[in-house]
């Protein structure tokens, strides 16, 4: 699941990839009981166009961009990318032998790359105790209110409901796994 909300989040709904796992939920087993499924019926409603531009003012700005998608940005003083905390984030990546290289010299606290992240540490078996550690210290500490800037902020329904799908993924994770995120200030 992490790899599919990282897709989801870090490229447009409207790339290659992300329409055919769209069109993979649209079409799963489970039908109307899956928040997938609904979500998927929902994107495909709607209009390519209206999905790059939400996509463009909610993640990468215009005059504003309502719902920035890097950790740093809620959890530096100075609302910026690449910050202390970003950092942080690239050293305990470091430190557990990963490496995201998107081939773009962008912030690793990228919402979807962290989701990424996460996959990549359970495909290559990394202890649970660090997959715990990257939702406690860094991406549980700031996602909920990312994902509710993206639900206020988003012009589609499809955006809306993937932040409210995404938020309840995390709050399950974060349950099963008994996760108690680290207390930080958010300063957006």
């Amino acid at each position: 699941m992490a790899k599919v909300l990282g897709s989801l989040f870090y490229f447009p709904l409207t790339d290659e990839n992300n329409q055919a796992l769209i069109t993979a939920l649209a079409s799963e087993q489970q039908g109307d009981d899956s928040a997938f499924y609904q979500w998927a019926q929902v994107v495909r409603s709607e209009g390519s166009d209206v999905l790059n531009q939400d996509f463009f003012l909610l993640f990468e700005g215009g005059e504003a961009m309502y719902a920035p998608p890097w950790g740093s940005v809620y959890l530096d003083k100075e609302e910026v990318i690449f910050g202390a905390t970003t950092v942080a984030y690239r050293q305990f990546l470091r430190e557990n032998g990963v490496e995201l290289d998107t081939g773009m010299r962008e912030p690793e606290d990228q919402f979807g790359l962290m989701l990424f992240a996460v996959s990549q540490f359970i495909e290559e078996g990394l202890p649970l105790s660090t997959i715990q550690c990257l939702f406690s210290e860094h991406l549980l500490t700031w996602c909920y209110r990312y994902l509710a800037l993206v639900a206020e902020h988003a012009q589609t329904e499809s955006y809306k409901q993937l932040a409210l799908v995404a938020s309840s993924w995390c709050a399950a994770v974060q349950e099963l796994l008994a996760i108690q995120p680290t207390d930080k200030k958010l300063y957006r």
